[in-house]
């Protein structure tokens, strides 16, 4: 038993097509890579995350992940393109559509529960589900260049995964949220959105730079501490208001629009 765990915390990453997986000492770095899609997230990318996540996880070198985009953007969103695999299957049973949609939320609740913590380096576009990604992070920096938002109401395409209300307040997420209005980094900072800016050239040395801070700290007190963190928003009905607000992306998805 003792063997076979060892040989899954040797486990090396799968070659990944739309994603780079770097290891440097006791921080893995993460880049998101279909640049020429603004790295949108298809369904190719998101399993690739998943098999990354799991490796880490099992990995007790590592003590911290850096997750970040390749090019111009750290992520436009879910690809919308009928074949990618991101957007949820029109014209299927819904529970066809709940299981496709329950997988990308699985997939991003892994970086929530994930037992290191996880620094959002936000290089660009972090737009609708990017933007939600960027949030479920437990660190977030921005480039000065960075843009964020969740605009699915104006391409109506579904609903956001509802972190942005636990994250910036109920106020300013309701106005982004109903507008589609994407914010610049300096604004995300204001509202708490993400934690700092950066000049964009400094972006992964101040990431790299927590990083070491990190890894210098006890990881079963890190990973305490971000458990206690994650458990005081998920008593103010966190999880709840993820799986309700699913029923209702499935609702979106089945309705004929005029």
């Amino acid at each position: 038993m003792q063997a076979a765990s060892r040989a899954r915390e040797r486990r090396q990453p799968l070659p990944f097509e739309c994603l780079t997986y770097e290891r440097k000492d006791k921080t893995c770095y993460l880049t998101l890579n279909r640049p020429d899609k603004l790295n949108a997230l298809n369904a190719q990318l998101m399993a690739e995350l998943r098999e990354a996540l799991d490796i880490i996880e099992l990995d007790q070198e590592i003590r911290v992940v850096i997750l970040t985009g390749a090019g111009r953007a750290f992520s436009a969103g879910f690809d919308l393109d009928k074949d990618s695999g991101g957007a949820p299957p029109q014209g299927e049973d819904p529970d066809v559509r709940r299981r496709h949609l329950q997988s990308h939320i699985d997939t991003f609740m892994m970086v929530w529960n994930l037992s290191k913590p996880v620094i959002a380096a936000v290089n660009g576009f972090a737009l609708a589900g990017a933007c939600e990604l960027v949030q479920i992070c437990d660190i977030k920096i921005a480039s000065d260049r960075a843009v964020l938002g969740e605009p699915e109401i104006r391409a109506g395409v579904g609903l956001p995964l509802l972190i942005t209300p636990f994250s910036i307040g109920l106020a300013r997420s309701k106005e982004l949220l109903l507008t589609g209005d994407t914010i610049d980094a300096h604004e995300a900072a204001r509202l708490g959105m993400v934690s700092r800016v950066v000049p964009h050239d400094n972006l992964m040395a101040e990431c790299e730079k927590i990083a070491k801070k990190i890894c210098l700290l006890s990881p079963v007190g890190v990973n305490m501490t971000k458990v206690s963190v994650n458990r005081a928003l998920e008593g103010m009905g966190f999880l709840s208001a993820i799986s309700n607000n699913l029923e209702l992306m499935i609702h979106l998805d089945i309705r004929s629009e005029p």
